[in-house]
């Protein structure tokens, strides 16, 4: 196998490692009035309202057992004016696995195309 070939296969096999990279579940219960953060998520209860926001661009938004605007996966459970709030995410190194893997193999692919045969 050329090194090439090997280094496309290192970089195929750091993006399968970001796939099965297992994810983190945060979660916490908030009640009427309350707020806080979630790793880097905001959440607030107010006037029944959850709502939960990333980098100030509010990502979730529940009433009740009612969703009204969901632009990502959040798990809640709701009870007694209290919600139970559950988010999954990749860790941030998981990220940088992945880009590893594809810097490699277009590392790889622009030495065979440009370099190698020239």
């Amino acid at each position: 196998m050329e090194t090439e070939e090997f280094i496309i296969v290192l970089g195929l096999l750091l993006i399968l490692a970001f796939l099965l990279y297992p994810s983190e579940t945060i979660s916490q219960t908030f009640c009427e009035g309350s707020f806080g953060k979630l790793d880097s998520y905001d959440v607030s209860v107010r006037d029944g309202f959850l709502r939960v926001y990333y980098k100030g661009e509010e990502i979730f938004t529940a009433k009740g057992d009612q969703i009204l605007v969901k632009k990502t996966n959040v798990d809640y459970s709701y009870s007694k004016g209290c919600y139970q709030v559950s988010i999954k995410e990749k860790p941030e190194k998981a990220l940088y696995i992945f880009i590893a893997g594809v810097v490699l193999i277009g590392a790889a692919f622009y030495y065979m195309a440009f370099l190698k045969y020239r």
